[in-house]
């Protein structure tokens, strides 16, 4: 497995600002210098700009088995994380969204930080770990039972709409 270069992502090292794009006497002061290659998994550089966007270059072509590809969306997912403008913290209209329907799940308490830990398989990302507090766990259940029970009463009465 490589090691990625991004936050978010196990064994990150975040890449250093190279050239001279916004130092003094060094070419025109409107150009973008680009920050420092970073090598991504199966020799894919990610070349980060100052205007926020990320060229990729292969090195080489490239041929991917399943377990080499999930490596490199990994390292995407990470170079994403990073990026501006950040994921957004309101949930997206659910016509923008790719759902998982009944997805298997795994659900543990970590006995050392008292955290909760959620694990859900997506069919595009595989397993999304999430972890959080027993209220934040507790407030997601209640969430869930308040759906629950919206598409109860939607199901006993036909003017009802599924939520």
């Amino acid at each position: 497995m490589s090691t990625s270069t991004f936050p978010n992502v196990p064994n990150t090292v975040m890449p250093r600002p190279q050239g001279a794009g916004n130092q003094p006497g060094a070419g025109h002061p409107t150009e973008a210098a680009p920050l420092a290659p970073v090598r991504l998994a199966h020799g894919l550089f990610a070349i980060r700009h100052d205007d926020g966007s990320v060229t990729l270059k292969p090195t080489q072509p490239l041929t991917l088995r399943a377990e080499e590809l999930e490596e490199l969306v990994t390292d995407l997912a990470g170079l994403r994380a990073s990026m501006d403008p950040p994921y957004p913290l309101d949930c997206p209209p659910l016509s923008a969204l790719e759902p998982c329907y009944s997805p298997r799940h795994w659900v543990a308490c970590d006995p050392l930080t008292g955290k909760i830990l959620l694990f859900l398989r997506h069919h595009l990302f595989g397993w999304l770990g999430i972890v959080q507090t027993p209220e934040a766990a507790l407030e997601m259940l209640k969430s869930v039972a308040v759906e629950m029970k919206n598409l109860e009463w939607s199901e006993d009465d036909p003017k009802r709409e599924l939520h």
